[in-house]
């Protein structure tokens, strides 16, 4: 089975403290300059004026603010994408968008693309940008929570963030080494702290390095935003995921059909699907009660995915039904229902406590069959009640004869 390693992105950092540090750092860069640093230092004042302008509107963070800052070009729109992220004969597969996988509770809203050989070197394969436009954002990151959301081990990695337009970026997480024409501009990046620039770049260029481990990739269109999300201020914490869209569709053939060939997911949509919500339904992502929705609650030492809970669909074989839970047993895990019924998109607030006995799922994350213990793992209970709210109890280790009714230890998710 293929390595897929996930990893959680940055919270939204307030624009503040970002300027603050990004002033400072190009007025030092600036006076070391030849030549006026009071001209280089009112272009950056300029800058910031953008920013601060892009800034305005203050009742949830926007990718203007977060990621271009002000620099994006001028124009609006989506584009075509003209080249991949990597040479695709160093890629093994391309994963689609919707694997739920240890501290990853809901879909996750990038792709995957795995070299072939994840034992050649953390900077054995080339990473391209997919189409001309500008790098407005970069972060480090030298610790890395691993699938399970228990501790951090110890890395160096990248997410870049390429503004195409105004309204479209396209991104990219786990770039091992940054090239040259890039951390040239930069300079020494620190762990986390976000990097707001203006980099011009051409489609095809080279940008980095990947090696040992997958390739995060995913296209965003602000003009666009996911139907099946029922409460879009629950997904403050990242913005653009509900503007999340299928990267394979912004290619033209013949380019596509070679990338289609790599994704092993055959149901449409081939780039999978981050969004289940029906209002009404149990399907779809679900947050614990009063815990910021996708941000998670202050202080949770497990994580913000702690309160996260996902009854959806498997990202390879959408026929099998999945629940995901941020909280089973103190940890976060993925199962599927024993005999696959009743369908979650089916159950309503007049179908009263539904209960679903848990296995593990009978196709791994790359698609294959998997030969899994059929013992059941445990039950849940599920209750669709009104104001989109949703009563759930976990029993770990129990069977559907085990379990009759909710105790006190039910809790309130909603959405």
């Amino acid at each position: 089975m293929e390595k897929v390693r996930t990893v959680f992105p940055t919270p939204w950092v307030p624009m503040s403290e970002i300027l603050r540090e990004r002033m400072s750092f190009f007025i030092a860069r600036d006076n070391n300059r030849d030549g006026a640093p009071f001209k280089q230092g009112m272009k950056h004042v300029a800058l910031v004026a953008a920013i601060l302008a892009c800034s305005q509107d203050r009742r949830a963070p926007d990718l203007c603010q977060m990621w271009s800052h002000g620099a994006c070009p001028d124009k609006k729109g989506p584009v075509r994408l003209t080249h991949t992220p990597m040479n695709l004969d160093d890629v093994g597969t391309i994963l689609p968008y919707g694997l739920m996988v240890g501290a990853h509770v809901t879909p996750i809203d990038h792709g995957y693309f795995t070299p072939k050989d994840l034992k050649a070197g953390r900077t054995k394969y080339d990473v391209f940008a997919v189409a001309d436009g500008t790098i407005v954002h970069i972060q480090r990151r030298m610790k890395a929570v691993v699938d399970s959301g228990e501790k951090n081990r110890e890395t160096d990695e990248y997410r870049l963030v390429i503004a195409h337009s105004c309204t479209f970026w396209t991104y990219y997480d786990l770039i091992t080494q940054l090239d040259t024409s890039i951390s040239d501009v930069t300079g020494e990046i620190k762990d986390m702290k976000p990097v707001l620039c203006k980099i011009a770049i051409k489609g095809g260029q080279l940008i980095g390095k990947v090696g040992g481990q997958t390739l995060d990739f995913a296209a965003v269109d602000k003009e666009k935003t996911l139907k099946n999300i029922v409460v879009p201020e629950h997904y403050d914490r990242e913005p653009w995921k509900i503007h999340t869209v299928d990267f394979f569709d912004c290619y033209d053939e013949p380019l596509k059909s070679k990338m289609l060939a790599l994704n092993p997911r055959k149901a449409e949509p081939r780039g999978g699907r981050i969004d289940y919500d029906i209002d009404g339904k149990l399907v779809g992502t679900w947050f614990l009660e009063k815990t910021n929705g996708y941000g998670g609650a202050a202080g949770e030492k497990r994580g913000y995915w702690a309160g996260h809970l996902s009854i959806v669909y498997h990202y390879m074989d959408p026929s099998i039904v999945i629940v995901s839970h941020g909280d089973w047993n103190g940890k976060s895990a993925q199962f599927a229902v024993k005999g696959n019924t009743p369908d979650p998109a089916k159950i309503g607030v007049k179908d009263g406590i539904v209960t679903y006995e848990l296995t593990w799922a009978p196709v791994m994350n790359n698609g294959r069959k998997s030969e899994v213990d059929p013992r059941v793992q445990g039950v849940v209970l599920f209750q669709v009640l009104e104001e989109r709210k949703l009563k759930v109890e976990a029993f770990p280790g129990k069977a559907g004869d085990d379990v009759k009714e909710f105790t006190a230890a039910a809790k309130i998710y909603e959405r």
